[in-house]
């Protein structure tokens, strides 16, 4: 007769590194604050250029330590920009009318990146998607250039590819020039920062009555939507995009160039990381608006109360974007590595609120 027994243990779950430190940074600020008309209108602007040493990133280790990253200090790490704001009263008395708005630049680029300046590939949830290289913006999308789709197999012999493509497959670009379609021939293929930021808030009061809009958004940033994996390959699992109606389906009907032929994800490469994920994820949202009605100070005083008002406000109220997913403000994994990668992730909740404030 055996006995079995169960025993709790511990394991170590990360590498150590007693040689870590605090990242550190040098930065050179400068500011300018001008009111005008008494202060019914402020301007500030703030230029800063910070110099981030010793960056504290996830690197891959040899296996033979039994772990497949560890945390060190390397590299350095550049961050430039101007910030504006701007408020404004723009009438005051019974009715009211204020602005705030914001727009804030910034430039990231990768300085130096340990004793041989080699990249560190990042990986999501289907390998590697993301590089960290000098001279360029950190976690940026990295993979395959489409070219467009093999229309025919004059098109498909005179382009290089792997023993599984057909015509209808898509095509990449040979970026190493040596007529071979492998993995060296992966290049950076976007950037997930934005170009600029902004926002806006208005705020009116008449009578008791007041309103509040907020906006807000992104120019320039793109997304690596991969959720387009299963939403275009045309498998039969679930729904698709309409933009698989434009997709290639013979030589004399090769579609929009983009969309490979129909239940072509095993061949030819059609679902690798490449360009044909990368959308633009600029967008305008409004963020919040808000309605209230503050009832006059005699009627509260009747009731003893100092204040009472009934409002009602909305969140996430709508989105304008080209974006073919749910949410462009979106990155489904942690670190500055992988930034900007959309794998499925959670549509953004509209949120509408009523209610009451009372002051005793």
């Amino acid at each position: 007769m055996r006995l079995a027994i169960t025993v709790t243990g511990l394991a170590i779950s990360s590498l150590g590194n007693s040689g870590l430190s605090w990242e550190r940074n040098e930065q050179l600020d400068l500011g300018l604050d001008i009111g005008l008309l008494q202060n019914r209108i402020s301007l500030s602007v703030d230029y800063y250029d910070r110099i981030t040493k010793d960056l504290l990133l996830s690197v891959n280790v040899p296996t033979l330590t039994g772990f497949g990253s560890a945390f060190k200090n390397i590299g350095r790490m550049s961050n430039k920009g101007i910030e504006f704001g701007v408020s404004s009263y723009n009438f005051v008395g019974a009715f009211t009318w204020n602005t705030s708005a914001n727009l804030s630049f910034n430039r990231n680029k990768v300085l130096a990146l340990g004793p041989t300046g080699a990249p560190i590939l990042s990986g999501s949830g289907v390998g590697e998607t993301n590089i960290t290289m000098i001279g360029h913006p950190i976690g940026s999308f990295y993979g395959y250039k489409q070219l467009g789709i093999f229309r025919d197999a004059a098109d498909l012999h005179t382009n290089p590819h792997d023993n599984t493509t057909r015509p209808g497959d898509v095509k990449y670009e040979d970026v190493t020039g040596d007529g071979i379609l492998d993995a060296k021939d992966r290049t950076i293929i976007g950037n997930n920062q934005p170009d600029f930021i902004y926002g806006i808030n208005n705020t009116f009061s008449f009578k008791g009555i007041d309103l509040g809009i907020s906006l807000q958004g992104t120019q320039g940033g793109q997304i690596l939507n991969l959720s387009r994996r299963f939403f275009e390959n045309l498998e039969g699992g679930g729904n698709n995009l309409s933009i698989v109606k434009d997709r290639w389906r013979s030589p004399e009907n090769p579609g929009n160039g983009k969309v490979p032929r129909a239940n072509a994800r095993t061949t030819g490469n059609n679902n690798a990381v490449s360009s044909r994920w990368v959308e633009d994820g600029s967008y305008l949202r409004i963020q919040n608006i808000s309605l209230g009605y503050k009832l006059p100070k005699a009627w509260v005083d009747r009731i003893n109360l100092s204040q009472v008002r009934i409002y009602a406000s909305a969140q996430n109220l709508h989105t304008w974007s080209k974006y073919l997913n749910f949410n462009p403000e979106v990155s489904n994994y942690e670190g500055p590595l992988t930034g900007g990668v959309d794998y499925g992730s959670y549509p953004l909740a509209k949120t509408v609120t009523f209610g009451i404030n009372i002051g005793f």
